[in-house]
């Protein structure tokens, strides 16, 4: 998640996740489980959370610790202790002390890099690595943990920047679906729940969603507006149940 999702459809979303049967698991082992290396039982999914915002230690963590969840935190180092200014409003961030606690809490601490900017298409490679060494350098000076994962908002490491990465110790890079690409430590695709309507989430985390998010069709998915059609219907339903 990156911004969107207000507390209470948060923790409709968590107990949904709870009371259904679903394995939370850690980022590592759900690579592991990609490497064939263990097998994950049906319904696990792993929870990241983009931004480093303080709502991330005053909203988030206090729910995924009332259901024994973990998740992993992507921060941005260089706004820690301030503010990040998304659409001219000001959002306050977590501290270093709050990223501790999280940390405590069994979640992990992940870079969310460059500035949380993507790198869709041409990016400045040199920029890109410069600002996540400044990162680097950053948490190392704050934050003893280890850092094994990299996310961008969108878009895929090419080979010599997923080759700086690896030799800076990140195991994998996270990005946003679809990466209309093949399945590679240099860029796995997440699914954004960004929208507080229920049923959205519940597509969003069904097999044939998943099934069709990273696949080139997705692209006349949206160009014949058919998600834009699943949100109308939505919409729908949820008038005429009174919500």
């Amino acid at each position: 998640m990156e911004d969107g999702l207000h507390p209470e459809p948060f923790k409709r979303q968590m107990g949904f996740l709870s009371e259904n049967g679903y394995n939370i698991v850690a980022l590592d082992q759900a690579l592991n489980h990609l490497a064939g290396s263990i097998k994950l039982p049906p319904k696990s999914i792993a929870i990241t959370v983009d931004g480093g915002y303080r709502d991330a230690y005053t909203n988030v963590l206090p729910v995924l610790k009332s259901y024994n969840f973990h998740a992993t935190f992507f921060i941005i180092p260089e706004c820690i202790g301030g503010e990040r200014t998304i659409k001219g409003i000001s959002i306050p961030c977590l501290n270093w002390d709050e990223i501790r606690e999280i940390a405590k809490c069994g979640s992990e601490i992940g870079l969310l890099a460059y500035g949380g900017r993507g790198i869709k298409g041409r990016y400045d490679e040199e920029s890109v690595k410069q600002s996540i060494s400044n990162s680097l350098k950053a948490m190392a000076e704050n934050y003893s943990g280890d850092i094994r994962f990299c996310a961008f908002r969108e878009g895929v490491a090419e080979k010599s920047l997923w080759d700086f990465l690896k030799n800076r110790g990140f195991q994998a890079v996270f990005t946003q679906c679809p990466t209309n690409r093949r399945l590679s430590l240099a860029g796995i695709g997440r699914i954004q729940i960004d929208d507080d309507d229920h049923n959205i989430f519940l597509a969003k985390i069904s097999k044939i969603y998943l099934f069709f998010k990273d696949k080139r069709s997705w692209k006349y998915i949206r160009k014949y507006k058919i998600d834009k059609l699943a949100h109308r219907i939505s919409e729908t339903v949820n008038a005429i149940r009174g919500e």
